[in-house]
């Protein structure tokens, strides 16, 4: 399903990575050409068993609703993304490479899947700053 609103593209759809299916939403603002936000919407993004919000790996973390929290798709400091990309040439298929990520991560607690420099979640950020 596809949305246009204002200056904002849209987009709703199922998503079947490795087995499980997600229906995942991205939303790109189209005027500023700020990178596409990609969420969780079924099942939602949880932690762990017994840990934090705030660790989940690779995520643009938000605090006030952690699991309306953005999957970090790539490195926004490696120029990694620009304006020309077609949302169904990168942002899709990288969404489901992170949730692949995200599974085996569940299984392992280790993250697997590439990662830029320094930490991996705003807890281990929060941890390494005391």
């Amino acid at each position: 399903m596809l949305q246009v609103k204002y200056d904002l593209c849209i987009w709703m759809g199922t998503v079947t990575p490795v087995q499980a299916q997600y229906r995942i939403c991205v939303i790109w603002d189209f005027i500023r050409q700020t990178p596409p936000y990609v969420t969780l919407i079924d099942p939602e993004i949880a932690p762990r068993e017994e840990g934090n919000w705030e660790d989940i790996p690779h995520l643009w973390f938000t605090e006030e609703a952690p699991q309306n929290s953005g999957l970090c798709l790539f490195d926004p400091e490696g120029k990694e993304w620009d304006r020309t990309m077609l949302i169904a040439d990168y942002t899709i298929p990288w969404a489901c490479e992170w949730i692949k990520y995200y599974e085996l991560w569940h299984l392992t607690g280790e993250w697997l899947g590439p990662s830029a420099k320094g930490p991996e979640s705003v807890g281990a950020a929060r941890r390494q700053a005391v």
